[in-house]
């Protein structure tokens, strides 16, 4: 039996984020990504019209709906732009195994198909469009603003910078720019190094000797600076055609609740290690 055939039998009615390749960042960072929807809240936005750059298996769609029903409840939207196609270069990957399985999920349409499962899951208060394509063809496409936009697409220099650049044209004043896997940030790592291997996807700084996407932390430095970060996930706020760092500090802290257990563990374990460095 097939994967689509288990989900089919076993989760009619619920996510299915089980598969080993269904929450790719540290789960931790969905609790600050729920958190940000609260800090919108606090500080007098009505409703929420949110875009997510990279959706994958729509474990990150899933966390922001939940939030977004919490805080702000009917007739708000999520748009979901990922093209669900190979785009692996497989000479920025240090693992082949790594890319070889992600592209063969992709191939197959494996992932579109799980995706489109998970979010029927969400409530019908909350609009998702799926929008199937590349990012940057979509901004070409676009013209409505963002309350959110979420960058976690392709982690190279590059597509990252591009991201960021489209997404900055888009955001309504107040609104927030945020994204996944930055790990170091520039002040922190061997700076020639990151510039030579910066469309490369995962590897090890030898400065810190942490592993790091030399491209997300390139991109973000060069767009804003140094930008608040929560064990990963990093955002940043529109405020008069200027840029100021937000704070996730005394906000509610939720595990969400479509992760499976051990998601969940993971998720409260980090956040015990950097509860007490919240911004």
């Amino acid at each position: 039996m097939n994967i689509l055939d288990i989900i089919k039998k076993d989760y009619s009615n619920v996510p299915y984020l089980d598969h080993n390749r269904a929450v790719l960042s540290a789960p931790v960072r969905h609790i600050f990504m729920m958190s940000t929807i609260e800090y919108l809240k606090k500080n007098n936005h009505k409703k929420i019209k949110l875009l997510e750059i990279g959706s994958w298996f729509g474990a990150s769609t899933l966390t922001w709906a939940q939030a977004i029903d919490k805080f702000f409840g009917e007739q708000n939207e999520i748009h979901c732009v990922d093209a669900w196609k190979p785009f692996f270069e497989t000479s920025n990957h240090e693992s082949q195994d790594y890319v070889q399985e992600m592209e063969s999920l992709l191939e197959k349409d494996v992932v579109y198909h799980i995706f489109k499962h998970n979010v029927k899951t969400i409530s019908n208060k909350i609009k998702v469009i799926t929008h199937r394509k590349f990012s940057d063809d979509f901004f070409k496409e676009n013209n409505e603003t963002y309350d959110l936009i979420f960058i976690d697409a392709d982690h190279s220099y590059d597509s990252v910078l591009k991201d960021i650049q489209n997404a900055k044209k888009f955001i309504k004043d107040d609104g927030i720019i945020c994204g996944d896997d930055l790990n170091l940030q520039l002040d922190q790592v061997d700076m020639n190094f990151a510039e030579s291997n910066k469309n490369k996807d995962f590897i090890q700084d030898p400065k810190t000797k942490k592993n790091f996407h030399p491209g997300v932390t390139m991109a973000v430095s060069e767009s804003f600076g140094n930008v608040n970060s929560w064990g990963g996930y990093w955002a940043i706020q529109k405020s008069n055609s200027c840029w100021k760092n937000i704070s996730l500090a005394e906000l509610n802290y939720d595990v969400p609740r479509h992760f499976n257990e051990t998601q969940s563990k993971m998720a409260m374990s980090h956040f015990k290690d950097i509860e007490h460095s919240i911004l």
